[in-house]
């Protein structure tokens, strides 16, 4: 019996190859979990679905289609930056915060939820009085309060300063990608205060600054310690450095009636509390926590 002859490919047809999408997903989740990354599932679905350009519900219903050599070389590199410890953010170039998706990457902090919880403060505020007519942002970052807080029709106008150049650059690029208007961006030193003399006051004076301290840099999360700037994670001995240089100058830029509200480390509400009770122009500060309990922010307004 003659065996049978096979069919030769057609002129248009594909031969399958390379692993499925789902399969890439599993071992990418099995190397994730080994290496200790939490939530390893999810974070192998991002990573891949990153790389294809598709969402992860879409990564879901066609996971049995497989992937070309060049989308598979794509997520092996996504893969090994992860593994080397790089935050999940900046292999994926973004980050989300509340309503926003800005640029992420190593020229300045990755907003965490806890600051999307310091405009939640501010939010409540404007329920009751009305948005601020101007802003002041010190250690502007990536620019997340500040655009947060235009973007929701909780401030008129914004100026947001910084002593990197980098993290201005970057905020640069989160303004023009939400495109909203009424931020200004301006470099400062570490003394923030001379380079805004002649500034008219601001209604709210915000900070999430630098309150590590020095000593305990070293022994940060990987993820942290080599991949996100120092400048803004460092407050120097005691934590407590730039927090005391964003005080000096609170209490004369505030208006009358103007809020100042800063993110703190959970062990400092106390202390930064004191600094903010010694300066006779401010009402009695208020120590808010996070929604884990702890310390988080503390606030004062200046008397009317």
């Amino acid at each position: 019996m003659e065996s049978p002859e096979r069919e030769s490919p057609g002129p248009g047809s594909r031969r399958p190859y390379g692993p499925t999408r789902s399969e890439i997903v599993e071992g990418i989740a099995t190397e994730l979990a080994a290496a200790g990354v939490e939530s390893a599932r999810l974070e192998a679905e991002r990573l891949v679905s990153g790389i294809l350009g598709i969402t992860r519900g879409e990564l879901a219903t066609a996971g049995g289609e497989r992937v070309n050599p060049d989308e598979a070389l794509g997520v092996a590199r996504a893969v090994s930056r992860r593994l080397d410890g790089e935050p999940l953010q900046h292999v994926e170039g973004s980050v989300d915060f509340r309503t926003l998706v800005l640029v992420s990457d190593g020229r300045a902090l990755i907003p965490r939820p806890e600051t999307e919880q310091l405009v939640d403060v501010i939010s409540e505020w404007v329920a009751r009085d009305g948005p601020f007519e101007r802003v002041l942002e010190i250690g502007v970052g990536s620019a997340a309060i500040a655009l947060s807080l235009l973007s929701e029709g909780l401030a008129v106008r914004a100026l947001g300063v910084d002593v990197s150049g980098e993290a201005l650059a970057q905020a640069a690029e989160n303004a023009e990608r939400v495109g909203v208007p009424g931020l200004e961006l301006r470099s400062c030193g570490p003394e923030i205060w001379p380079d805004l003399a002649g500034e008219s006051p601001f209604d709210l004076v915000v900070s999430n600054p630098p309150y590590v301290a020095s000593a305990d840099v070293p022994h940060l999360d990987v993820e942290v310690r080599l991949h996100e700037p120092r400048v803004a994670l460092d407050g120097g001995p005691d934590g407590l450095e730039v927090v005391r240089a964003v005080l000096a100058g609170v209490p004369a830029a505030l208006a009358p009636g103007g809020r100042v509200l800063l993110e703190i480390g959970s062990d400092q509400g106390a202390r930064v509390a004191r600094l903010l009770a010694g300066e006779s122009l401010l009402e009695v500060p208020r120590i808010r926590t996070d929604l884990a309990g702890r310390d988080r922010f503390v606030t004062a307004r200046r008397a009317s």
